[in-house]
């Protein structure tokens, strides 16, 4: 059995863990592309009033997390989309997903982004079956940056 429910500071050290995990064993390249300076302070990044953290949490170990980030009034990013491997093909990653877009809908924004690199097809195949739509693919560095979008 597993809870879908907002961040708290308690979670702090298994978040980071499951998410350097991941990015160390399944994408090692493209660490370079992506800054891990919100990991140590998810409670400020995240704690803005149109901003949210949430979590996947199962036998008391984190196993999938999201981020929800203020970019604009209408705009926010969608960051930190993981599912633990032993975890995945559960629907995990589209409950998260399906959370954060409701969360975003509340707060009235008008659009999401998510960036991605190429290698991280789950990610992209989910939030492509929900309606984003790639915008720009800009290449970094021998792989691709993939730039998302849904209207809400």
């Amino acid at each position: 059995m597993h809870t879908l429910r907002t961040f708290s500071r308690t979670d702090a050290i298994g978040v980071k863990d499951l998410i350097l995990s991941i990015l160390t064993k399944e994408y090692p390249f493209d660490k370079n592309a992506y800054s891990d300076s919100d990991l140590a302070r998810i409670d400020e990044v995240y704690g803005g009033e149109k901003d949210s953290f949430i979590v996947i949490e199962e036998g008391g170990d984190i196993v999938g997390t999201v981020g929800i980030k203020e970019d604009s009034k209408e705009s926010a990013l969608l960051r930190r989309l993981f599912v633990d491997l032993k975890h995945r093909r559960r629907g995990y990653g589209t409950e998260l997903l399906n959370k954060a877009i409701e969360f975003c809908r509340e707060k009235d924004y008008k659009r999401i982004a998510f960036r991605c690199t190429d290698r991280m097809k789950d990610a992209m195949n989910l939030c492509l079956s929900k309606g984003f739509k790639e915008i720009e693919a800009l290449d970094v560095a021998g792989f691709k940056i993939h730039n998302l979008e849904l209207k809400i």
